[in-house]
């Protein structure tokens, strides 16, 4: 910044905002402009002499804003790809680990890591269940209740169609009947509801997503989660950092 402002001057009146990044190296670090301009040709101008400092125009990311930055840095920080997720938690199989959720990681995307995981457990469970295992019917039904109650909470992120049909396929592994069981994961429903999920954990384009789909999460958590008690909530709440 101090680069910026002995070479190019000028352009101190237009500064309205500035966050810098701590970080252990002082060449490394990233710092958010907030820039005014009266005309065009003036912004035309600054991101000319400027080229070389900037890395991209965020504007329309409100992740950028004062609020945003001042309570959980720079998205770098904590943004995260779905897809490189999904397969490090393929990776790990059904290998138990703790979540460690950033609090300004986007809510869909922390929803469906969850969701991925259950329906990780769910299909190591069936293959239990066809095994003949005893414990498999009772375990199944805790994930469908899992998976369901996840999709309630996601009443403000997810399309509410979506989630309603979703919810409903579920229904018959709420069963602890074997035989139920059996009928059902030997089904096309069921071949179908597993397609289903695959597709929309895997969507990219946002279609089944609401406005509010990629708030913060730790302003979810605050205000839907807050007297929750059901144990995803309860993991949830405590895999915030």
């Amino acid at each position: 910044m101090k680069c910026i402002l002995t070479t190019f001057p000028s352009y101190k009146k237009n500064l309205q905002q500035l966050f810098v990044e701590n970080h252990p190296h002082a060449s490394d670090r990233l710092a958010v402009l907030g820039v005014r301009f009266e005309s065009l040709g003036e912004i035309d101008d600054f991101e000319k002499d400027l080229e070389d400092f900037l890395c991209a125009d965020v504007s329309g990311d409100k992740r950028y804003k004062k609020r945003y930055l001042s309570l959980f840095g720079l998205p770098q920080n904590y943004d995260f790809s779905l897809l490189d997720v999904y397969k490090k938690c393929d990776k790990l199989g059904i290998h138990p680990f703790d979540f460690a959720f950033s609090s300004g990681m986007s809510t869909q995307k922390v929803l469906k890591v969850l969701l991925f995981r259950e329906m990780q457990f769910l299909k190591h469970e069936v293959i239990l269940l066809l095994d003949d295992d005893a414990k498999a019917p009772k375990n199944l039904c805790k994930i469908a209740e899992n998976i369901r109650y996840i999709l309630s909470i996601g009443s403000s992120v997810f399309d509410e169609v979506m989630r309603e049909r979703m919810a409903k396929a579920f229904e018959p592994l709420l069963s602890e009947d074997r035989a139920v069981l059996l009928k059902f994961v030997q089904s096309h429903a069921y071949t179908t509801l597993l397609l289903d999920m695959v597709f929309f954990l895997r969507e990219q384009s946002g279609f089944y997503l609401l406005k509010k789909s990629e708030m913060p999460l730790l302003f979810f958590v605050k205000k839907y989660l807050k007297k929750e008690e059901f144990r995803i909530a309860k993991r949830l709440k405590k895999a915030l950092y």
